[in-house]
Parts: C-alpha cells; structure tokens; sequence
C-alpha cells in the first residue's frame, strides 16, 4: 500500500497538480521506477521516473511505502548526476 505524507498532499495541491502531476502518478513512479537508489544521507529511497522529470523520496514501513515528497525539475538528470557523484544517492 502506498500512502502519503501531510508535505505531499499540500505539495500536491500546490504546485505539482499544476505540472499534471497527481497522486497515481507518484504511485506509478514508487512502483515501478525507471531507477531505483537510496539516499545515504536520509535513508530514505528515491524513485525515478526520467519522462515525468520527476524523483520520488519514500521511506518502506512495513508493507507499506510512505511519500514523503517529490522533485520534479527540468533540469532532473543533472540533479541526478549531481547527488550520485556526491555519494548521496547510490
């Protein structure tokens, strides 16, 4: 089960329904990302999906995955590289 973060809904209702983003659509990317890595920073995970431009940042408990928030950028690769170079997501 996918559930959601109080940040993301607010986010959600914000600023990324603007850009067509919505709640099954971050489901979409937890589930089947097109890259999955693990922030060593947070110890959370970070789910990619490149043709939204979009990372998803949850956390497993249990069965369950909890969207605590997500990034979408234009400019996402480079932010990608960026943190995979730092060591932060790996």
């Amino acid at each position: 089960m996918v559930r959601f973060s109080r940040h993301i809904v607010e986010k959600l209702a914000k600023e990324l329904s603007r850009m067509s983003i919505t709640e099954e659509l971050l489901k979409e990317v937890v589930d089947s990302p097109d890259e999955a890595l693990f922030d060593s920073v947070t110890g959370r995970y970070v789910a990619l999906k490149l043709e939204h431009s979009l990372v998803v940042i949850y956390e497993r408990r249990n069965e369950d995955k909890f969207i605590i928030t997500a990034i979408y950028s234009s400019r996402l690769e480079e932010v990608i590289q960026r943190r995979k170079r730092s060591g932060r997501w790996i």
